[in-house]
């Protein structure tokens, strides 16, 4: 059999593996997907979410052309009137009720595929629409500290693993998501060699995780309580004079202002709290502060739930506060190939959040866009700027966002919608079109956006493994082609203009762009089979490493990628960032500021009406390595064996509620309820209820045959929107009250 094997970079999740793609070529068969011994980054490692390229290929519900609703089935039409129709749709809206009645919804791919990073901007320049991000669902906190913190949207610290001496993760788990908001391929080989120098890993979590599972040390802290245990560590380190900031020292403001603040959490008054004892709590903070090197890292966990804006300040001021920031074995910040894509520093006394609010809830923006729940409330609610029609971008919000059932019911109310989907799933079966992108495997692909938070500095381009068909459109195709359409110009214009565009826009933040050459000009000099490699070509030779368009020879290029087809590596994550780089107003990083103290108030008010007291069972989320969000549960090699949408339950709970393994249960809260089976399990503590996130019931208008036939429950009906981390606007999906019911029968 004559084969072929190809370098390819892992699609599934932001360590983005290399990946060696054997196919068939006679027959076109994708025969094998093994890990890349060459990439400088994974170094052959790869995990079983690789292995869904397989299933994705042959999968029969993959949409293959576009549908057209047909009352509640679908039809498939050609590409030109699908694309018509969609542009005919949105100018209807538009044209009935304004410029405010638009909404653009981004899901998670939108980070992993270069078309759609390239081409969004150009779509939403033509088509006015309120901007959501499903970004927001897990990261707005992170993003809102690092612009009051650090006076940039885009300065995201970034543990340094591979030197550390401690690591001290809230609310992470990155042995199944591979790190996030940390690339960092391979973290199984990571963590072992962190054990192997002498190193100390500790994890809190209200489960026993499987990172947990493996540190020297597990903290299984009340769920929502990751604030209060960060604050009365940095209480003791006030008390017990183990504040040494280092080298940052005269760069920080609000020091002293700190100290007064933190003193209201003593590990005495939040032992309690966070059922951990004050001598443990005092003890981990001396380990941290004495630690020739440690870092403190706060992920989905510790980010989702109604304090996580004060969890992830309080913890990047650990780093801070130990002079473990910008330092080696500490919090750095890499310096990706590619510019800054979210590069958003103050202008003037402006940060990047609270320029404008939204319509309803008068909810601030973030760096441009909207918390994702604010699109529902957007739709419901009549009056001059209600949304009508809607642009969902691989995305199925419906499974992914709080209070699930109220969004389903939103896009009910809609006159038009369209779906960038590759499914008909339980949020694109509500579309009037669904536009499906040709299949990953058929298109290059580059590192991109994560090289934000990469812990080396990696270079990869991936060719296209399988030939694309005359009627395969790739995303940025689609966006194109809407885009000409709604701009009523040709889509050759359309993708000329808008690739000028975008590289115009990152010009300031390409360092070795020349600064005589046009944008023009730079993109008939690039090389590339397509426009989009053009553009890339370009990011690369005017960034960071580049050849700057042959003034620093040697540096990035595309011909120098396609040359190494496994990626190039320019170097780990450096120290000394900062100060330099600090870019509030007055060049300090600001401890305390205003919205952090406001939002103390919150937290007071909520211990003293006994929020964090026993009382109801508190719902948390979990995920597995063979799943990523909602994307893989209709991949047969994915999902093959038992069950894993289960509630976990600590066995002291199952006895009070007389209940045992695979017992059928109701799960309620105050927004909605599932059923399914129970699992009781030590893994997570008493009072916590474990459910994955991502997984749905059967929606008879979704076409998922592999994902209905194995069951499952959305735990999102039970998550509530209304009880949401106020500073930055994110829903809390975890620690929601909840009650159980055994189903007899």
């Amino acid at each position: 059999m004559a084969s072929t094997t190809v370098a390819r970079i892992c699609p599934f999740c932001e360590s983005s593996c290399g990946l060696k793609v054997e196919v068939d070529g006679p027959t076109s068969r994708l025969l094998r997907v093994s890990g890349d011994p060459h990439h400088p980054g994974s170094r052959g490692f790869l995990c079983a979410k690789s292995q869904g390229l397989v299933a994705l290929r042959s999968d029969p519900d993959r949409l293959r052309r576009p549908l057209l609703r047909v009352g509640n089935d679908f039809r498939e039409i050609d590409w030109p009137e699908a694309l018509d129709r969609a542009a005919a749709g949105f100018r209807g809206v538009l044209e009935r009720h304004g410029r405010q009645s638009l909404g653009v919804y981004g899901g998670n791919p939108t980070a992993h595929v270069a078309g759609l990073q390239m081409g969004m901007g150009a779509l939403l320049g033509v088509m006015p629409a309120l901007f959501v991000n499903s970004g927001s669902i897990d990261c707005y906190p992170r993003f809102l500290v690092d612009t009051y913190l650090y006076g940039n949207l885009g300065h995201v610290p970034v543990p340094d693993v591979d030197a550390t001496a401690l690591f001290l993760i809230f609310g992470g788990n990155p042995l199944v998501s591979n790190g996030s908001m940390l690339g960092a391929p391979n973290m199984p080989g990571r963590l072992r060699r962190l054990r192997e120098r002498g190193g100390k890993l500790v994890v809190v979590d209200p489960r026993r995780s499987q990172t947990a599972a493996i540190a020297d040390e597990h903290l299984a802290l009340r769920p929502g309580t990751d604030a209060l245990l960060a604050m009365a560590m940095i209480d003791t380190l006030f008390q017990e004079q183990l504040v040494r900031p280092g080298r940052l020292g005269d760069s920080l403001a609000g020091l002293e202002e700190l100290r007064t603040v933190v003193a209201r959490y003593s590990a005495d008054r939040v032992a309690p709290l966070v059922q951990i004892p004050a001598d443990r709590i005092r003890r981990i903070a001396r380990e941290f502060a004495n630690s020739p090197s440690a870092v403190a890292y706060g992920r989905v966990g510790a980010n989702c739930q109604s304090f996580g804006t004060l969890a992830i300040w309080a913890i990047d001021c650990l780093n801070i506060l130990t002079g473990n920031l910008d330092e080696r074995g500490g919090a750095l910040f890499p310096s990706g190939v590619l510019p800054q894509f979210m590069h958003m520093p103050y202008e003037g006394n402006q940060p990047p959040h609270g320029r404008w609010r939204s319509r309803v809830s008068n909810t601030p923006e973030l760096g441009g866009t909207l918390p994702t729940q604010v699109l529902w409330e957007e739709i419901e609610t009549p009056g001059p700027g209600q949304i009508r029609g809607l642009l969902v971008i691989a995305g199925n919000p419906v499974l992914s966002n709080a209070n699930s059932g109220r969004v389903g019911a939103a896009l009910e109310r809609l006159e038009f919608m369209v779906a960038i989907d590759i499914y008909r799933n339980e949020t694109s079966r509500h579309a009037n079109l669904i536009l499906p992108p040709m299949e990953h495997l058929k298109r290059s692909e580059f590192t991109m956006i994560y090289g934000n938070w990469m812990v080396e500095s990696i270079a990869c381009y991936s060719p296209a493994v399988f030939p694309r068909a005359p009627q395969d459109h790739d995303d940025w195709d689609i966006l194109m082609g809407l885009g000409a359409r709604l701009a009523q110009t040709s889509t050759e214009s359309f993708e000329a203009r808008s690739a000028e565009n975008y590289l115009a826009m990152l010009k300031p933040r390409l360092p070795r762009f020349p600064a005589a050459l046009s944008m023009k000009s730079a993109l008939a000099m690039a090389t590339g089979n397509s426009i989009l490699e053009r553009i890339y070509d370009v990011l690369l030779r005017g960034g960071p490493f580049g050849e700057g368009f042959g003034e620093f020879p040697g540096g990035l290029s595309l011909a120098r990628l396609k040359a190494a087809p496994s990626g190039v590596n320019m170097g780990a994550m450096q120290p000394g960032r900062f100060p330099d780089g600090i870019d509030t107003p007055d060049g300090r990083i600001q401890l305390v500021a205003p919205i952090f103290i406001e939002d103390l108030q919150r937290l007071e008010t909520a211990i003293a009406r006994g929020h964090f007291k026993e009382g109801p069972l508190r719902l948390i989320n979990r995920r597995h390595i063979r799943s990523n969000n909602s994307w893989m549960h209709n991949l047969r090699n994915l999902t093959k064996g038992r069950s894993r949408c289960t509630a976990l339950i600590n066995p002291t709970d199952a006895q009070r509620l007389r209940l045992n393994t695979g017992d059928r249960i109701r799960i309620s809260s105050r927004v909605g309820e599932i059923t399914l089976d129970a699992e009781v399990s030590d893994e997570v503590a008493c009072g916590v209820v474990s459910v994955p996130h991502g997984w749905s019931g059967v929606d008879a208008l979704a076409q998922l045959n592999i994902a209905h036939s194995y069951g499952g429950a959305n735990v999102n009906l039970l998550s509530d929107d209304a009880e949401c981390d106020v500073p930055s606007g994110g829903a809390a999906f975890n620690a929601v009250p909840v009650q159980i019911e055994v189903l007899r029968g």
